[in-house]
């Protein structure tokens, strides 16, 4: 009997707090990435990371969020940090649609668009602002501008030079122009699509209305030459592939994005040329070598001619430049801290201007450009191997240390 009394007051203690918790937890608390319990008489809840207890028994995300920007995958729990596309970083995942792409930037209008990349994999992208995903039909010659290859059916990614470039197009692979006949694009009609190698060395079929160019004066009024289609004989092509024309400020990036033809140099989106004359006034068509580049290129350099360090501003120095077949002084910015007269290496070369060992050097015109112990002597300049034929230097004066 006492056996059955102390039963039944166990139960009833347990339909108590079976109550209490059912009437302190409602239905749905904490979900759906918790679930609620009662402490001490106290509903609360009890969430699965990277979720946390808050107000009102629901679960709150404490990690960043889709579009946001990120450092490393750490920072994006629900998927990771991608580094995509112009060193921009921010969270994304892998996707099968676009409704599961959703930009929680503030104060960022792009769209997030389910887009296949290069390896096959689809994953949350940010598109240009004020585009809108693609329906992943296009095929070869499609416009997928700022669209990227969200655009695109599959096989036919999307290539750009910006993601708001006019000429985006679906492309395909290719080996040569014929590959590329089935390519139309209706919405470019002064350009033709043939097949060229872009960077690694793949070639795909692209828009170009010529297929070489070595100035701009090559190209039709509305685009340039632009430097990164050079091939290995020194030719370029025609296009517009950033918003700023050139002489505009660009960012001082060699390979600017914002820039028409993509190269930036000292500040100033730059002109591709061959002769002085296709250079803005008081610019020459100078030869210099680029990063990561074996060959020389012709680019309109230059803001003014100097005679000597005196003639050029604050940050800029008198350097040898070559115009036509003779080398005169332009005023080009520094490019290292060491003045003229400091000791220098070739291999050890912090010069404002070079180092003609063993001292840094610059333009001159009479000895008192040089620094006190330097003298302003004519050298013959290297032009082209082998130096040791007279066709192939120019003479030029520079500060000579004694």
């Amino acid at each position: 009997m006492r056996s059955t009394a102390i039963l039944l007051l166990f139960t009833s203690l347990l339909f108590l707090a079976c109550s209490e918790e059912k009437d302190l937890c409602p239905e749905n608390a904490c979900e759906p990435h918790g679930s609620c319990v009662v402490v001490n008489s106290q509903a609360q809840c009890n969430c699965e990371p990277p979720y946390e207890a808050c107000e009102e028994l629901t679960c709150c995300y404490t990690g960043r969020q889709m579009g946001e920007p990120c450092t490393e995958d750490e920072d994006c729990p629900l998927g990771f940090c991608l580094d995509y596309f112009f060193d921009e970083k921010y969270c994304t995942s892998t996707c099968e649609s676009h409704d599961e792409c959703i930009d929680h930037a503030v104060a960022d209008a792009r769209e997030m668009c389910c887009v296949e990349v290069e390896t096959g994999d689809r994953m949350c992208l940010k598109i240009a602002e004020g585009h809108a995903c693609g329906d992943g039909m296009g095929s070869c010659g499609d416009s997928c501008t700022g669209s990227l290859s969200s655009a695109c059916a599959p096989g036919h990614p999307c290539l750009r030079r910006s993601d708001s470039d006019p000429m985006a197009i679906c492309s395909q692979p290719c080996l040569i122009d014929e590959d590329c006949q089935s390519c139309d694009a209706p919405h470019l009609p002064v350009l033709v699509i043939t097949c060229i190698t872009i960077a690694g060395g793949d070639k795909y079929c692209l828009p170009t209305d010529k297929p070489n160019c070595r100035s701009d004066a090559a190209c039709p009024p509305y685009q340039v030459c632009s430097y990164p289609m050079l091939d290995v004989l020194g030719e370029g092509r025609c296009g517009i592939w950033g918003d700023r024309q050139p002489s505009e400020a660009c960012d001082n990036q060699t390979f600017e994005t914002t820039c028409a033809n993509l190269l930036c140099l000292e500040g100033i989106c730059r002109t591709i040329c061959q002769v002085n004359s296709d250079c803005p006034q008081d610019m020459i068509c100078e030869e210099i070598r680029l990063p990561n580049w074996d060959d020389g290129i012709r680019i309109c350099m230059g803001d003014a001619t100097c005679i000597g360090p005196d003639d050029c501003i604050e940050g800029e120095s008198c350097w040898p430049t070559l115009n036509g077949d003779s080398l005169e002084g332009w005023c080009r910015a520094s490019e290292g801290t060491d003045p003229v007269g400091t000791e220098c290496t070739d291999a050890d070369d912090r010069c404002e201007v070079f180092c003609m060992e063993p001292f840094c050097t610059e333009w001159c015109t009479i000895e008192r450009d040089c620094p006190k112990g330097m003298t302003c002597e004519i050298i013959h300049f290297c032009l082209a191997e082998p130096c040791d034929e007279p066709k192939n230097t120019a003479p030029g004066t520079i500060c000579m240390g004694t």
